[in-house]
């Protein structure tokens, strides 16, 4: 069975059903994906996903789920009072954090944090497990951690 791919102008406000039969990229499409700028992402997801549920399409499901990397972004900048770039510059808890809710709130991989953080993906590894070590001991961590989390509604 292959794959549909569908177009979806904004300006227009159309969209064009499934467009996929007598395309030789048909059945390379796997999965589903919804490719654009932020402004076209947030559109889409306004216009056809938010206030949706419908558990027999997990895709819907998953994009409820993770949470903008700007909005977690922002939730630890509020809490710490850091940017991305200081962050970048600094080794530690904080780093570990952003390293840590990127990749369970975010749905980022660890390659994606890396690039991110300017760090390999086995860094990003190493710190997500060394905070799970350090919030079973550190209970001010653990706090700062379940206020980021709440400020996203994790």
């Amino acid at each position: 069975m292959g794959g549909q791919i569908f177009i979806i102008e904004k300006n227009k406000k159309r969209i064009y059903g499934n467009i996929a039969d007598g395309l030789e990229i048909k059945d390379k499409v796997i999965g589903q994906s919804i490719l654009g700028g932020e402004e076209f992402m947030k559109w889409i997801k306004d216009k056809f996903i938010k206030g949706r549920w419908d558990r027999e399409k997990p895709a819907i499901r998953e994009l409820h789920r993770y949470k903008a990397k700007e909005q977690i972004l922002e939730a630890i900048g509020e809490e710490t009072g850091k940017g991305l770039e200081e962050i970048k510059d600094e080794r530690g808890q904080i780093r570990q954090i952003v390293m840590d809710i990127l990749y369970r709130a975010g749905g980022l991989k660890g390659v994606e944090i890396g690039t991110l953080l300017g760090v390999d993906y086995s860094t990003v590894s190493q710190g997500r497990k060394r905070l799970r070590e350090k919030l079973q001991k550190d209970m001010k961590l653990k706090e700062l951690v379940n206020r980021i989390e709440q400020r996203l509604s994790i």
